[in-house]
């Protein structure tokens, strides 16, 4: 399944132009900077619509029935917990309807409980490390992204723009993990009027720069 997402950058395009000449820049160069912002703001949006890691472990370590105070003390932290009952719903499933009471057993059951909790809460930034090829095609700083997620080897990819003798210069980038787009559908669409603004704020402060430099005040 292959999603493609349209929509209207005319006033980011512009807001580029102005800069272009401004700065004297190539419109390749323009584009890739352009490139390196959008992405980091359409991953933030994914990452705010994303369940936080500190949400899934309260969820899985929260009780799944009403115990005793009492009963609680008498068993393992894990016990009566969403994801004990999910790890012993699935053993079940595999034909295991008896659980032995031996220390061995009991020992492996709850590691088995905390392997899953644990590896839940690392695949947290899966959606959000989607964008990393394409960060490193752009040159983004890949700091905030989850360790673990770092050398995703994935299809999503990144090109940047090169000089064209005629016609438009492009980019673009492909974020493969389809999760994301469902978490969050707008994420490159409402990330554009923050790459305008950016655009505009460095031809503000450049403005002021100079207005600086040759001693013109207001």
């Amino acid at each position: 399944m292959s999603l493609i997402v349209k929509f209207n950058t005319m006033r980011l395009e512009r807001a580029m132009a102005e800069y272009k000449k401004l700065k004297k820049k190539s419109d390749s160069s323009v584009v890739n900077k352009a490139m390196r912002f959008w992405l980091p703001f359409a991953a933030n949006k994914v990452k705010q619509k994303s369940t936080t890691a500190a949400q899934v472990r309260m969820e899985l370590t929260g009780q799944s029935k009403r115990i005793s105070k009492v009963e609680k003390k008498k068993r393992n932290q894990l016990t009566n917990s969403v994801a004990f009952a999910i790890v012993k719903s699935r053993l079940r499933k595999k034909g295991r309807k008896h659980f032995s009471k031996k220390a061995a057993f009991v020992s492996d059951f709850y590691e088995t409980v905390e392997n899953f909790v644990n590896a839940r809460v690392r695949s947290i930034g899966f959606l959000a490390a989607g964008f990393i090829p394409a960060y490193k095609a752009f040159n983004v700083p890949t700091k905030g992204m989850p360790r673990n997620q770092k050398r995703f080897k994935g299809r999503s990819i990144g090109k940047k723009a090169v000089p064209v003798s005629n016609g438009k210069v492009t980019a673009f980038a492909t974020v493969k993990r389809e999760g994301a787009f469902i978490v969050a559908p707008k994420a490159f669409s409402s990330s554009i009027p923050e790459v305008r603004r950016q655009f505009i704020k460095w031809m503000e402060e450049d403005v002021k720069d100079v207005a600086k430099k040759t001693g013109f005040k207001k």
